[in-house]
């Protein structure tokens, strides 16, 4: 019967143990992790002409891209006002990033990069609300400036900066980063 007992103190003691390295790691820290993004859609409104408008989509970010939407066909020498829409369609029901990204504008920039500066300019409209030195740029919304005739890319980069946003894309990492292929017609 001793032996029994000491067995079974022995068995409780192993179990609270065992509990307590559970409850531990479950007390980890949280993190700010990136935003899970499957869809990137860019809209482009021509500025002298508000019927023109311009969308480009890439689907399936998050497993093969599909690239057969993303072309921007722009017009030489047109002035288009643009903003970028991001979802997570891996969420039931589809997960509206781009709602998110706003509500932590102050951890979220938009990066514009075209394949060579004659093909595009591209200006952020919108800011964060950061304090002093900030506000910063952020991006969900632009005006892009299209070249005379050529073909090109126009990268776009998602950095997420949370703490470390400064108006540069350097700190942080990637939640998006694609290329946008860029036809600049007559």
């Amino acid at each position: 019967m001793q032996s029994i007992r000491k067995s079974l103190w022995a068995v409780l003691a192993v179990s609270l143990l065992v509990g307590a390295c559970t409850k531990d790691e479950q007390n980890v820290a949280p993190t700010d992790d990136n935003e899970a993004i499957t869809t990137a859609i860019l809209s482009l409104t021509n500025t002298a002409n508000t019927q023109e408008i311009v969308t480009a989509t890439i689907e399936n970010l998050n497993t093969t891209p599909d690239f057969t939407k993303a072309t921007l066909n722009l017009k030489a020498n047109a002035t288009y006002s643009g903003g970028i829409q991001l979802y997570d369609k891996t969420q039931v029901p589809t997960l509206d990033a781009t709602l998110e990204i706003r509500e932590k504008a102050n951890e979220h920039l938009f990066v514009y990069t075209p394949s060579t500066s004659s093909l595009l300019t591209v200006t952020v409209t919108d800011k964060d609300t950061n304090p002093a030195p900030g506000p910063y740029p952020l991006g969900l919304t632009f005006t892009l400036k299209a070249g005379t005739a050529a073909t090109g890319k126009l990268k776009v980069q998602l950095r997420h900066q949370p703490n470390a946003k400064d108006g540069t894309a350097t700190p942080g990492t990637d939640d998006l980063n694609v290329d946008f292929p860029v036809v600049i017609g007559q």
